[in-house]
């Protein structure tokens, strides 16, 4: 009789260390999931933005309507939804996505510090590092392609960088 208990025991533990192991792999599967989901809208977007003319490339992701290319209101902007993803909680756009840029207000200022884009740095080829709007003269941009999402583990960021030259 003792023997049969001992064997029950030691079951009820493999069994229940198994049964953990799944529920962890299955939560493991999810995270993964949801960071190919975010990975593969970063880059997509990312890529859009690489594809426009390097001109026109702050005006049509950044966050005011009024200076779009074609006219206010035809472009992206800098917020964007990622299907499968819900947006942090105070998100204030409620979309996950966001492109961004070395920002201070509405300027593209070289005198940010970003390890991410090895700011600060020249950002117009003048050889001065300052801190006036580089909006309209720079020639060359970091881009920062952000996923901030609420995921299975909690709040979630994944982000693509990458520094754009005008050809």
């Amino acid at each position: 009789m003792l023997e049969i208990m001992f064997s029950v025991a030691v079951l009820t533990v493999a069994v229940s260390g198994m049964a953990s192991a799944m529920i962890s792999s299955m939560k493991l599967d999810r995270v993964n999931r949801e960071t190919t989901v975010a990975h593969e809208a970063a880059r997509q977007v990312l890529e859009t933005v690489q594809s426009q003319a390097f001109a026109e490339v702050f005006a049509t992701y950044n966050a005011n309507a009024a200076d779009d290319p074609a006219g206010a209101g035809t472009a992206p902007g800098a917020n964007f939804a990622v299907g499968g993803l819900r947006a942090q909680a105070g998100d204030p756009d409620g979309f996950p996505g966001q492109v961004l840029f070395p920002m201070q207000g509405t300027q593209i200022r070289e005198d940010i510090v970003d390890l991410g884009w090895a700011m600060p740095r020249d950002l117009n080829g003048d050889a001065v590092v300052d801190g006036l709007d580089h909006s309209a003269d720079c020639r060359m941009l970091p881009v920062r392609v952000r996923v901030a999402w609420t995921g299975i583990t909690g709040p979630r960021t994944l982000d693509l960088e990458t520094i754009l030259v005008e050809r």
